[in-house]
């Protein structure tokens, strides 16, 4: 497989900018109509760059017919995010030749070749469908090596007939680089401290607190607030349960949907004592060293056995379980301790595995996190008021007849004004 070194190839495709006044051709797809603005010619956007573009989302999406109604209005979104698209890229590789942002060290070079490595092969990969198939007209080939040659093959025909070439596609992956360290450029001025982020996790702690102290059940459905902060006896509760057959659940239910409370409890306490045997017995092979775990795996009916391996979290107050269960929980005094709970679902062993902590190593990596996203975010927000403003200096027109986009309605002086 053919796989593109491009430390070389870089240096020589770099794009220059020079100064000059701008005569649209009529091979341009956007032109930059801004004052002051050097290079206008190279900040063009040709229609066959956009075609290119355009030919190959068709075919990565398998649409032969955009004027076919049921993909018309996709296509000509797309169309339309297409030509903004490297209408932006212009003004970022322009942006950051100005800034100084696109230069690349070794290693940010080794970082844009994998990745492209990574997308060509899986590309590639992917390709292997059109084997064989009919498609690429060739005889049938047998072997891995001989399907992956020829879906390699397939893969720069398709290119071709976009007008494209793997070219093209490392370009993609070195401009996308040269917008991330143009981001990082410009978030320079957008600086987000440590504390920041040490201020918005007490203030995420303090409205969860408010949310348990106002209702913990609306606490205990929600997994966020968990990771954030736990309620002070918090426990971590494992159970081996035992449920009731099909017909006993059936009746308990019924009765509780009528309201008839004194009918369920008859019907549970006999199915109860129907199970006790089996229950007792379990619980026997505890009380004579069983490993829980062990006892559980092999005869809990809980479905959910597999995905809490650490046991359910049951919090002060709560009322999400059964209230049988919830205060059993609370009546086990020493991890380890375990007792029988009947509920409307069946005979339950519950044990107290652990206290549910969160430790200054869980808090730090919430702050981390807490730090990295406002980080991108102030990236991300320095980056788009600079295109903001960018988008207007360069004042692109496009010739939206020419790609079949719907030309956005002008503004009024009026409408202008209520904004």
């Amino acid at each position: 497989m053919r796989i593109r070194k491009i430390a070389a190839f870089i240096a020589a495709a770099a794009i220059t900018f020079t100064c000059g006044c701008s005569v649209r051709s009529s091979s341009d797809a956007a032109w930059v109509t801004g004052s002051g603005i050097e290079g206008k010619n190279e900040l063009s956007v040709s229609y066959d760059s956009f075609s290119r573009e355009y030919k190959y989302w068709l075919l990565v999406n398998q649409i032969p017919d955009d004027s076919a109604e049921e993909v018309a209005d996709k296509c000509s979104s797309q169309r339309e995010s297409i030509i903004n698209y490297l209408i932006n890229e212009k003004i970022v590789l322009d942006q950051a030749k100005k800034l100084g942002a696109d230069q690349f060290t070794q290693e940010e070079l080794d970082e844009v070749e994998a990745e492209y490595n990574e997308f060509i092969e899986s590309s590639i990969e992917s390709f292997k469908s059109y084997v064989n198939a009919g498609e690429s007209g060739t005889s049938e080939v047998d072997g891995d090596a001989a399907i992956l040659a020829e879906a390699e093959k397939i893969f720069d025909e398709k290119l071709t007939e976009c007008g494209m070439t793997r070219d093209d596609m490392l370009m993609w992956f070195r401009n996308a680089k040269i917008a991330d360290k143009l981001k990082v450029k410009l978030a320079e001025d957008y600086t987000v401290e440590y504390s920041d982020a040490e201020e918005e996790y007490a203030n995420i702690v303090d409205g969860i607190k408010q949310v348990y102290e106002n209702d913990p059940v609306e606490y205990e459905q929600s997994l966020y607030y968990k990771y954030y902060w736990l309620p002070e006896n918090s426990r971590m509760i494992k159970h081996i349960l035992i449920k009731f057959d099909s017909d006993d659940s059936t009746e308990i239910t019924a009765c509780r949907e009528n309201n008839d409370e004194a009918g369920a409890a008859t019907v549970r306490e006999k199915a109860l004592e129907n199970l006790k045997p089996e229950i007792e017995e379990i619980k026997a092979q505890l009380d004579e060293g069983a490993d829980f775990d062990e006892l559980a795996k092999t005869y809990s009916e809980d479905t959910g056995l597999s995905s809490n391996p650490d046991g359910y979290l049951v919090v002060p107050n709560g009322g999400s379980y059964y209230a049988e269960f919830q205060q059993g929980a609370y009546e086990l005094q020493n991890v380890g301790d375990y007792m029988l709970v009947g509920t409307d679902l069946g005979w339950h062993i519950i044990m107290y595995a652990s206290d549910a902590v969160l430790t200054e190593e869980n808090e730090k990596a919430l702050v981390d996190a807490i730090f990295d996203n406002m980080q991108d975010t102030s990236a991300s927000n320095a980056y788009n008021d600079a295109m903001k403003k960018w988008r207007e200096e360069y004042a692109y027109d496009i010739d939206y007849n020419r790609l079949n986009i719907e030309e956005p309605a002008a503004e009024t002086a009026d409408s202008s004004a209520a904004e």
